[in-house]
């Protein structure tokens, strides 16, 4: 396989630097580079990796300008930087070492000990930008040592080592130097919320323009204001992304600052201590060589938001906007113009640094506003300005007034209902107060109603009572008689209703015939009663 010898970026001469980026910028697709850095039986660049490549080109506008910039790509480590140099070089990948160097890197050691040295890239850094980290390891007389382990650490931050596929991380690490006594490592601070590799290289490539030895902010002002245009331009996605993540870090310490305009006078500096210490190859933890080293990144969210936010001031001008929507106001409308003002204003920033910038921008504004003269602005608008324009616009949001309007809105919505309920409600009350009218008569009626049905009913329910009293008066003097008069039996006919019917049949009673065995009873019926004859008419005297 290929030796432990890895190039790094300050290796190649500017000829072959210039090779290396002419053959990633004529690469057209993610397979092209597959192909062409092969490497037999190694792991090399493949598919992804490949498209890794292309995408970072993009990002950077579509091409490489320099070679530290593969280098930075993410999982792109030194071994498959070295496979990238070797095949855009045309070098053989079994003797490009030889054929790289002129001659064996590592040699025998001259003389006893060992020296360590740790550089750090760059120095001084921006706040987010990654640190690349070497350690360099030699005899006393300068000869590389190879295979030599050394204790990494740092005070704050991730150290990262790339040993092929291996990635091993950590606030303390061990390395082993390569066949040219070195070993690459990276220290990364990262944010809150990790950025993705697209919103990494934009935010590099935005950083990587500034001079990070600017004595103080103020020097760079210019360049911070470009870097505000930069961020608000729509196809600024990813490095808005990544500068709203390290804002929103440090947005309560820096946004919110009581004291404004200090930050742009000096540069907030974090600091660690980075320690490598060379192991003795008998292991046991003994130390036979180190290095110290202090790194530094440049804190600059606070003087860019200052810029920015000067920026933003000077473009909205809402300081005018806000004079003339009182100089013609002429009631409590006014709040409504100037909460307006302040929407459009807010709903024209890109990004949410832009936003809070923008929403620092109107309290400012409205502050000027409440605290000046307005003697000459109608008694209702400078009352409504002077109780409520303050605590309205702190509500005022790119797609909203505020509860403001919200009330507003409602409480006309309401007057209208209920007007509108009011002349409903006295229509409705008319209707109802004859429904009810109506309701009462018919009640009379069906009282009146009920009365005469309920006397009705208690007539008829004595004459029930005065019947069966009669018809059971009536059964006991018919049983008296027919045990007084065992000849004759009177049967009742069943009574109608209302008395008794005047039928009754009578059966004499007739001893049982001795031949038939049979007793007959003949029937005898009271006759019909006789019809009563028409009286004679008396002759007409002569």
């Amino acid at each position: 396989g290929m030796p432990i010898v890895y190039l790094e970026p300050r290796d190649l001469s500017v000829l072959q630097a210039q090779t290396v980026l002419d053959f990633l910028n004529r690469a057209t697709s993610a397979q092209q580079l597959a192909r062409d850095i092969e490497f037999p039986r190694e792991p090399d660049i493949g598919v992804r990796l490949g498209q890794r490549l292309l995408d970072a080109r993009a990002a950077l506008g579509g091409a490489y300008t320099a070679i530290g910039q593969v280098r930075a790509v993410r999982l792109i480590g030194p071994e498959r930087f070295t496979e990238i140099c070797v095949a855009a070089l045309g070098y053989s990948p079994e003797r490009w070492a030889e054929l790289f160097y002129g001659g064996t890197p590592a040699s025998a050691p001259t003389e006893n000990g060992l020296a360590l040295a740790l550089e750090v890239r760059p120095q001084p850094a921006w706040l987010g930008q990654s640190l690349a980290l070497t350690l360099r390891i030699s005899d006393a007389g300068g000869t590389p040592r190879a295979g030599v382990a050394v204790a990494l650490q740092t005070g704050a931050g991730t150290l990262v080592w790339m040993y092929g596929y291996t990635r091993v991380e950590g606030q303390a690490i061990t390395v082993l130097s390569g066949a040219d006594g070195t070993a690459d490592v990276e220290l990364v601070r990262a944010p809150s919320e990790p950025l993705s590799e697209l919103q990494q290289a934009a935010f590099d490539t935005a950083f990587t323009a500034l001079d990070a030895t600017a004595p103080d902010p103020i020097k760079l002002e210019a360049d911070f204001r470009a870097l505000a245009d930069l961020y608000l331009l729509e196809r600024s996605y990813n490095l808005r992304r990544a500068i709203d993540i390290h804002v929103r870090d440090r947005r309560e310490a820096m946004l919110a600052s009581i004291n404004p305009g200090t930050w742009r006078f000096a540069w907030p500096v974090d600091s660690v201590l980075v320690q490598a210490d060379a192991l003795a190859a008998g292991g046991g933890g003994n130390t036979v060589a180190r290095a110290v080293r202090t790194v530094e990144w440049k804190n600059w969210v606070g003087a860019w938001l200052e810029f920015f936010a000067d920026a933003l001031r000077e473009g909205a001008g809402l300081d005018a906007k806000f004079g003339q929507a009182l100089g013609r106001a002429g009631s409590a409308e006014v709040l409504v113009d100037l909460l307006g003002q302040a929407q459009r204003f807010v709903a024209d920033q890109s990004g949410r640094t832009a936003q809070w910038l923008g929403q620092k921008t109107i309290d400012s504004a409205v502050a000027r506003v409440v605290s000046s003269d307005l003697d000459n602005v109608a008694p209702a608008a400078r009352e409504a300005v002077l109780t409520q324009l303050e605590v309205a616009a702190r509500e005022v949001s790119p797609t909203a007034l505020g509860s403001y309007t919200l009330v507003r809105h409602t409480r006309k919505e309401l007057l209208g209902s209920v007007s509108a309920f009011d002349a409903l409600s006295l229509e409705r009350l008319g209707r109802a107060e004859a429904l009810v009218a109506q309701v009462d008569t018919q009640a009379a009626r069906i009282e009146t109603l009920a009365l005469q049905v309920q006397r009705t009913r208690s007539q008829i329910d004595s004459d029930v009572t005065r019947f069966s009293t009669d018809y059971s008066r009536f059964n006991t003097d018919l049983a008296d008689f027919n045990r007084t008069r065992p000849g004759v039996v009177i049967s009742p006919v069943s009574p109608g209703i209302g008395g008794v019917s005047p039928g009754v049949v009578i059966s004499p009673v007739v001893p049982v015939s001795p031949v038939i065995g049979v007793g007959v009873a003949p029937i005898v019926r009271r006759a019909a009663p006789a019809k009563k004859r028409k009286p004679r008419r008396p002759a007409p005297k002569p």
